[in-house]
């Protein structure tokens, strides 16, 4: 029974550190209203279809899972989110989003393309939004070299 206990305290005392900062998510989310906030279609159109940015066109599918599910871990309106926009510095994903957005990431990627990506995934090495859906880009990219050999 005691350690029932305890480990309700544990979790009680720990789920601060772990869920996500909302006062510092309503910040960002006010910095970001004077953009305007893009649909899912021009937002593709606007940044991921190719130009000069990205010769190489990204997919349909996953800018839907990017725009989709990022809005889902940080609670940031990913129409207003621009490729250039850094993760930790502008958008502050560390403090906006759970612990274990990375986690879920990788888990969802792996339910939408079937591609585990959880053992070589490091949101630690990306800097901003393009790197983002770049590296994802390159799983997708990978997946279909392997498939087409």
């Amino acid at each position: 029974m005691w350690q029932k206990l305890r480990n309700l305290y544990f979790s009680i005392s720990t789920y601060h550190d772990l869920s996500p900062d909302l006062q510092l998510r309503r910040q960002v989310n006010q910095s970001l209203r004077s953009r305007d906030r893009l649909s899912l279609e021009t937002w593709f159109r606007n940044y991921w279809q190719g130009s000069a940015a990205h010769p190489q066109a990204i997919c349909l599918d996953l800018i839907r899972f990017v725009y989709i599910h990022l809005q889902d871990y940080s609670g940031l309106e990913t129409g207003r989110l621009r490729p250039s926009d850094r993760l930790v510095e502008d958008l502050q994903f560390p403090s906006v989003c759970w612990f274990d957005w990375s986690i879920a990431l990788c888990d969802d990627f792996c339910a939408t393309f079937g591609i585990d990506i959880s053992d070589t995934f490091d949101e630690t090495q990306l800097q901003t939004l393009e790197d983002l859906v770049n590296c994802l880009h390159q799983f997708l990219s990978f997946k279909q070299s392997i498939s087409s050999s």
